[in-house]
């Protein structure tokens, strides 16, 4: 093999990868939307989670600016409590059930900031 065969090889191999990247890129932002971007979603974050038996749950869950304390069994999910605005995540018990993005996990470990 000469060189230009190798390197017709290489230019066909990125050209592909290319219109891969470019179909990728278009179904991302015209048929798949995040959550973040409708107006009409609700901000959901699940605050802490403690089980109390194989399968059932205790969560406090903060939905918009309310927090509430739900019971989640195998077949059914159930108010027990709206708690007051006055809830604040920054306790000493608290430990937040949001796991970290790739990329911010990729910076942690790169050391970047």
């Amino acid at each position: 093999m000469s060189f230009w065969d190798i390197a017709k090889v290489f230019l066909i191999l990125f050209v592909m990868l290319g219109a891969m990247y470019g179909m990728l890129y278009l179904l991302k932002r015209y048929f798949y939307s995040s959550p973040g971007k409708n107006n009409y979603s609700l901000r959901i974050k699940i605050l802490s989670t403690q089980t109390i038996m194989p399968k059932k749950f205790i969560s406090i869950v903060k939905i918009d600016d309310k927090v509430y304390v739900l019971g989640v069994a195998e077949n059914s999910i159930n108010l027990i409590d709206k708690m007051e605005d006055s809830f604040d995540e920054n306790l000493p018990g608290y430990e937040s059930t949001e796991k970290p993005t790739f990329l911010q996990l990729l910076k942690k470990n790169m050391g970047l900031r």
